[in-house]
C-alpha cells in the first residue's frame, strides 16, 4: 500500500532524512520510532504532503507522491489516499467550529456523493465509531476532554475514508488511561476498517501495542528494522538496545544503560 525508497530531506545543513526506505502492506501497522530529532516527523510530513522531499519516491497504492500535486483532483486524491492525526488534536482542529462542522467539511469535500442527508447519516457513523454521540457533536474544541478531542481527530481523519492513516505521536499528550483507551479504539477501527496504520512515536510500550513491524531511526537513518515484537525483544543495533534500556521498568538498571552508551559510541567512533 505504500512505499517509500531513498527519502532525503535537509534543512540547511542538517540532513533531517537521509535515504529512509520503507513498505507498508495494505492492513499493516508500522511504527517509526527514535529519539527527537531523529527524523521520525519529518518523514510522516514527507508522506502526507505537508513537506517536499529533497530526493527519492513515495507511492500509495501505485500512485507516485513526492512531487507537488497539478491539480484540485489530484490533491483530492492523494487526500484520500493517506490522512494524519497529530500529536496535539486541540492545535490540530479548528477553535472556531463544531465537531459537526469539522467532520461535516471533510464529508462534503470527499464523500459529495452521499448527498446530505448521507452525510449526516455517515457522520453519525464516524462519532459512534470513535465513542463520540450528539453532545459532543455540538461542541467547539474547547468544551471537550483531551481524549475526546483525539477521537474527534481521528474520525476526521476516517471521513476522507484514507488507506493509510499517518498517527504522529497521537496519544503522547494524553493521560495514560486515556492512552489506553485511544489506542484499544485504534486497533478496532484497524480490525473493521482495514486501513494501514504509520506510528510515529518514541514510546516503545505503544509501538509494541500496536504495530505490527518497526524501523528504528537515528540521526535520519534506519539502523535497524524487522517485526517490532523480535526488534524489541532481542535488537541487533546498540542504538535500538539504548532506547529499550532507557524505559523506565521494575529491572531499570544504570549500568546497562551506560554499556548501550557506550557500545554506540564504538560503533560511531
Amino acid at each position: 500500500m505504500l512505499e517509500v525508497a531513498g527519502l532525503c530531506r535537509t534543512f540547511g545543513d542538517h540532513k533531517a532524512v537521509d535515504d529512509v526506505a520503507f513498505t507498508l502492506a495494505a492492513g499493516g501497522s508500522l511504527g517509526i520510532v527514535g529519539e527527537s530529532g531523529s527524523g521520525k516527523t519529518t518523514t510522516a510530513r514527507m508522506l502526507v504532503g505537508l513537506e517536499t522531499p529533497d530526493a527519492g519516491s513515495i507511492r500509495v497504492a501505485g500512485h507516485e507522491r513526492a512531487r507537488q500535486p497539478r491539480n484540485r483532483a489530484e490533491r483530492l486524491r492523494r487526500a484520500r489516499e493517506i490522512q494524519m492525526v497529530f500529536q496535539d488534536p486541540y492545535l490540530s482542529l479548528d477553535p472556531r467550529i463544531t465537531v459537526r462542522d469539522s467532520i461535516g467539511e471533510v464529508l462534503r469535500l470527499h464523500a459529495p456523493e452521499l448527498g446530505k442527508t448521507g452525510r449526516a447519516e455517515r457522520l453519525a457513523e464516524l462519532l459512534d465509531q470513535v465513542g463520540l454521540g450528539a453532545r459532543e457533536a455540538g461542541a467547539v474544541p474547547r468544551r471537550l476532554s483531551g481524549g475526546q478531542r483525539q477521537r474527534v481527530a481521528i474520525a476526521r481523519a476516517l471521513a476522507a475514508s484514507p488507506k493509510v492513516l499517518i498517527l504522529d505521536e497521537a496519544v503522547a499528550a494524553l493521560d495514560v488511561s486515556i492512552q489506553a483507551q485511544i489506542l484499544d479504539l485504534l486497533v478496532r477501527i484497524r480490525r473493521e476498517e482495514g486501513i494501514a496504520y504509520l506510528f510515529v512515536s518514541h514510546d516503545l510500550a505503544v509501538v509494541k501495542h500496536i504495530t505490527d513491524d518497526v524501523v528504528v531511526l537515528r540521526n535520519g537513518r534506519i539502523v535497524e528494522a524487522g517485526r517490532t515484537a523480535e526488534v524489541l525483544a532481542n535488537p541487533q543495533h546498540p542504538y535500538t538496545r539504548l532506547l529499550i534500556d532507557s524505559v523506565p521498568s521494575e529491572d531499570w538498571d544504570p549500568d546497562r544503560i551506560a554499556e548501550s552508551r557506550r557500545a554506540l559510541a564504538a560503533l560511531e567512533a
